[in-house]
């Protein structure tokens, strides 16, 4: 077994990286950033006060998401902010031992010997509790001023009560996706922990040498009911562990490595945007890269190709190989072909399929082919199915394909089996 770090477990290095409930609070704050700040803005400014926030009750502590203080003010309250509730106007409020309205905190008996409202400075305050639909409290919808304000009335705090509904509104939709994006996560840490993920390998056939050389590895989840790897990938990527679950994929396709006879290399699946993952780095450290082709998706954007070619650069320098996958599905302008100087193009199944009726696909096909004789890079046939597209291929001058006309991805066992009686 590929021992991939000899003082970290790598697996759970990953999935450290955030605790669940911080993964919870970025999901979240991010989702409800823009609205809620536009609304705690415009109440601010239409009540005249020097600052107005948004608070949660989260585990005891009263905890500030949405912060906006006037131009010149000089509190400290800001996003994040966190204080213990029974010492906070906001929790007095909610269990109505504070009145909604304060005009004047010197003249309260509670909220005159306060520590927040000497460390605030809070001369008059308004405030109304965050009710979620099953009537408990989620937080508070607040403003105060450095002054003493007399003017604040019962129409200021129906206007935030209103905005308060509004507020609750908007969270508790969040909080239903949150739940669902959890539950997804466990699902997937699960699957992690208990290896329910196996690799399986399809052979890449040579059509000049007329021999496999490689085997591209697939994830295949052993799961009730059983969901395809799209299914589960996409499903770690909106839950905010995508990273966890690409590195855990081809940790487990490196570990196959040294039962594969050394003549043979893999190809490895990432998603661009954690090829700069210190993970990913790691695992690749330890690798024997000259027997590996790292492949990235035409179908995912690069938002930056130097950054990219720079992060890659030293792993090509050992002799690692770079794919552009899918070529041909994603950008029209096959940006990642021209930027990226790909050693493989891999042109993707929607080419391929009944490329000998469709002339359109012949053209494109025998032009990318072109191209790669150009700059020196090989072209791969993806999902070969038929001996006419296979055929059409050779024609065009393709260097290797992949398919289940060829071969079905197999275990280990079973695909180096195959491999021996095609020799």
């Amino acid at each position: 077994m590929l021992k991939i770090n000899d003082d970290v477990d790598l697996l759970s290095a990953i999935l450290n990286m955030q605790s669940e409930e911080e993964i919870e609070e970025d999901l979240l704050t991010a989702s409800l950033h823009q609205d809620l700040d536009h609304l705690i803005q415009t109440i601010r400014q239409h009540l005249g006060m020097d600052t107005a926030f948004l608070s949660r009750f989260h585990n005891g502590y009263r905890e500030m998401l949405h912060v906006d203080n006037s131009v010149g003010c000089t509190t400290a309250l800001h996003q994040g902010h966190k204080d213990k509730n029974e010492e906070t106007y906001c929790r007095l409020i909610a269990d109505k031992k504070l009145p909604n309205i304060i005009p004047d905190t010197s003249k309260n008996k509670l909220t005159k010997d306060l520590a927040v409202t000497k460390v605030l400075n809070i001369g008059s305050y308004i405030g109304v509790p965050i009710y979620l639909s099953d009537d408990s409290i989620y937080g508070t919808l607040c403003c105060f001023s450095e002054r003493a304000d007399q003017s604040l009335s019962n129409k200021d705090l129906s206007l935030l009560t209103l905005f308060a509904k509004f507020a609750a509104r908007n969270i508790e939709k969040e909080l239903i996706v949150s739940k669902i994006q959890q539950v997804a996560r466990e699902d997937i840490f699960d699957i992690i922990h208990k290896k329910r993920l196996n690799v399986v390998l399809q052979p890449i056939y040579d059509l000049k040498r007329k021999s496999v050389q490689g085997f591209e590895c697939l994830s295949r989840f052993q799961t009730e009911p059983y969901h395809s790897p799209d299914y589960w990938f996409n499903k770690a990527n909106v839950s905010g562990i995508g990273e966890a679950l690409e590195l855990f994929a081809i940790e487990e396709a490196l570990n196959l490595l040294p039962d594969i006879p050394e003549r043979y290399y893999i190809t490895l699946n990432i998603s661009p945007k954690h090829l700069i993952s210190p993970y990913l780095q790691a695992m690749l450290d330890k690798a024997p890269l000259h027997r590996i082709v790292l492949e990235v998706t035409e179908r995912e954007c690069i938002p930056n190709y130097k950054a990219f070619r720079d992060a890659i650069q030293p792993f090509r320098e050992r002799g690692m190989r770079l794919a552009v996958d899918d070529a041909g599905a994603g950008f029209a302008s096959f940006q990642h072909i021209l930027e990226l100087q790909a050693d493989i193009i891999k042109l993707d199944r929607s080419l391929i399929s009944n490329i000998n009726s469709d002339h359109r696909k012949r053209a494109l096909v025998a032009a990318l082919i072109g191209f790669a004789k150009e700059t020196k890079s090989t072209v791969l046939g993806e999902g070969v199915e038929t001996l006419a597209e296979l055929e059409v291929l050779q024609e065009l001058g393709a260097q290797t394909i992949q398919g289940y006309f060829f071969c079905h991805p197999l275990p280990i066992d079973d695909v180096l089996t195959f491999c021996s009686s095609r020799a």
